[in-house]
């Protein structure tokens, strides 16, 4: 992930899922293995803390994830991921995305707050700027 400072490990030399379903984390608990040219991800054990996505699509701590990663070439990336969660949905779906290497040499700029950053001060604004319009 290159945003919000998340990270997982992944181990992927066969070893099951280290906690019991009792147990619920952040980033989940993810296992890997390869199928061909594609690391597989399994994860379980979400804390449904998290959203799925920017714009607050939500899970339960029921929820069972299958993502797959598939270069294609030296400069793009497929990813799919596969939701399973009969407590939020009432069946599996699956979103898949094309990733492009940027020309920057694949380096990653820090996502952080930083001097001069006007973003939260804006939101502030707006937010006060719709309770006064109620």
């Amino acid at each position: 992930y290159g945003f919000g400072h998340y990270f997982r490990f992944i181990p992927t030399d066969g070893r099951p899922h280290a906690v019991g379903q009792d147990v619920k984390l952040w980033m989940g608990n993810s296992r890997g293995s390869l199928d061909g040219n594609t690391l597989v991800v399994d994860v379980t054990n979400l804390n449904a803390r998290d959203w799925l996505d920017q714009v607050g699509n939500f899970f339960s701590d029921n929820v069972h994830v299958v993502e797959r990663f598939t270069m294609v070439d030296a400069n793009k990336m497929e990813y799919e991921a596969t939701v399973d969660d009969p407590l939020a949905y009432t069946q599996p779906w699956t979103i898949a995305v094309a990733f492009t290497k940027s020309n920057r040499d694949g380096e990653l700029m820090e996502q952080a707050c930083h001097e001069g950053n006007q973003a939260v001060k804006l939101m502030q604004g707006a937010a006060e700027k719709a309770k006064q319009a109620r």
